[in-house]
């Protein structure tokens, strides 16, 4: 998220939420539910299984700047959340500007960071005001093989992503994203 603020958050993040939905409903899912606790964001039906989903949304990558992360919440107010309490079977995360959706299995993802803990970094009073958010800053090109990575919008499977600049602005980059969106 980008605002900081969890009232602004939510509706980023429930958009997010409608747009990984539709893509696993062209993959062949049948959404069942959705839930509003730190469980899981949403149940489909494929193939005869209910399958929970976990999805964040990050609107804070953009094409000319981006840190080159997934963040990976483990705590927030003083309580453990995200990775450590949800019992979706995968992990989504929905990069809205870069159109990217980035798919992995939770015990996956959980392995991976138990496996790298020493190489990631740990990021503390992430999220808004006061949380106290804390995670793990995952390099995604880093670990790009652990994850099944989508176009947004086409839906196809990406073989190359948008490597990150380390959260600098990169001008040309820049320059290049505005001209696309004036035609």
């Amino acid at each position: 998220m980008a605002h900081y603020s969890f009232r602004k958050d939510i509706h980023e993040g429930e958009e997010g939420e409608l747009i990984v939905i539709e893509q696993l409903k062209k993959f062949g899912a049948v959404p069942v539910s959705q839930n509003k606790d730190n469980r899981y964001d949403v149940i489909i039906e494929r193939n005869g299984q209910k399958i929970k989903y976990e999805i964040k949304t990050d609107v804070y990558c953009k094409p000319y700047k981006d840190t080159g992360n997934i963040f990976v919440e483990t705590e927030c107010r003083g309580k453990k959340s995200g990775i450590n309490v949800t019992k979706a079977q995968w992990f989504v995360t929905y990069f809205k500007f870069l159109n990217e959706i980035w798919y992995i299995k939770t015990k996956d993802l959980l392995n991976l960071i138990n496996e790298n803990k020493n190489n990631l970094r740990f990021h503390e009073n992430a999220g808004d005001y006061n949380s106290n958010t804390k995670g793990y800053l995952i390099p995604r090109h880093d670990f790009l093989k652990h994850f099944i990575v989508c176009d947004a919008k086409t839906h196809k499977k990406k073989k190359e992503v948008i490597k990150g600049d380390n959260g600098e602005i990169n001008y040309d980059k820049l320059n290049k994203f505005l001209n696309k969106r004036k035609k």
